[in-house]
């Protein structure tokens, strides 16, 4: 009897010792359980944190690539402005050594024909009938001139206005001959002294300074040059004297011509020019009661056309 009550004391205890360790068991499975749930939640909050930061380095490469890009593109740009500029400076310069290299001054000789609008003939010591009369050659103002100046150039273009057309300073002299005639005044009161009238010769003669600016056209590369002289101041001497014994006339030159580059800084041209003179040699005089002139005013008006020569420096 005992030991039946004693086996089922033990057979109860047993049992009481599985089933607590069976609670134990299924308490232990269930922390098992959502430990790993945890640890899954934190490593997808991790992963989803790296994909963003990911995401952001990306975006912050991307925008770096673009500002590196834009920043080469705007170097390239200025680095060929910067060439550009260097270039146009570059032809800049050659194009003021070019200038500096060509001469702008021109030293020139003249000459050719030459006539006087109204001759000499009948001044006090020119061909004068009255007071020697004869048979003498009339004087018809036809005559040679030779002369040298020089250009002084004074603006390329027309002071920025136009680079078609320079503006120079012309200072000239000219000599000019007209012929022979002969000296009235002295043959005749010779005559009184060797019982005969005397035909003494003289030379007519005229020398002109003039000072003038001059306005040059450049064509086919400045090689040639077409040009005007709108006014200019001229001073005139002659010789012989006229009526009034005076030999010195203020005038206003005119003129017009063509240069042209036949090598290197030598010019050959042609020019016409007219010479306006004031009326400092107006005198003239009339034999007492009549009309008859005895002394004619002196007129030197004239034209002149001819070549020149010039070298440029």
């Amino acid at each position: 009897m005992n030991k039946t009550k004693n086996a089922a004391a033990v057979t109860a205890a047993i049992a009481a010792s599985f089933a607590a360790l069976g609670g134990f068991s299924t308490e232990a499975s269930a922390r098992g359980h959502s430990s790993a749930a945890a640890l899954e939640a934190s490593l997808e909050g991790r992963l989803n944190a790296m994909e963003a930061e990911m995401q952001s380095l990306r975006s912050e490469l991307a925008a770096a690539k673009a500002e590196s890009q834009r920043a080469v593109q705007e170097s390239s740009q200025r680095l060929e402005q910067t060439e550009q500029r260097q270039v146009q400076t570059e032809q800049k310069l050659a194009q003021d050594e070019e200038t500096v290299k060509k001469p702008k001054s021109l030293l020139f000789f003249r000459g050719g024909f030459t006539h006087m609008t109204s001759n000499r003939d009948g001044e006090l010591l020119l061909n004068n009938q009255i007071l020697n009369p004869g048979p003498l050659e009339a004087n018809n103002g036809d005559g040679w001139y030779v002369g040298a100046g020089f250009d002084h150039r004074l603006t390329d273009d027309t002071w920025g206005m136009t680079d078609l057309m320079a503006v120079d300073g012309e200072v000239m002299f000219q000599y000019m001959n007209f012929g022979t005639s002969y000296n009235a005044l002295v043959g005749n009161y010779a005559a009184s002294v060797v019982g005969a009238p005397l035909q003494i010769e003289n030379q007519l003669t005229q020398l002109t300074i003039s000072a003038s600016p001059k306005l040059k056209f450049n064509l086919l590369d400045g090689d040639l040059r077409p040009w005007i002289i709108p006014f200019g101041l001229s001073i005139n001497v002659i010789s012989p004297p006229s009526s009034g014994v005076t030999v010195l006339n203020p005038g206003l030159m005119l003129g017009t011509g063509i240069e042209y580059r036949i090598w290197e800084n030598l010019w050959a041209g042609m020019d016409f020019r007219y010479n306006f003179t004031g009326g400092d040699f107006n005198y003239r005089a009339r034999l007492p009661g009549g009309g008859t002139v005895a002394l004619k005013q002196t007129n030197i008006d004239g034209l002149m056309v001819g070549g020149t020569l010039g070298f440029g420096f």
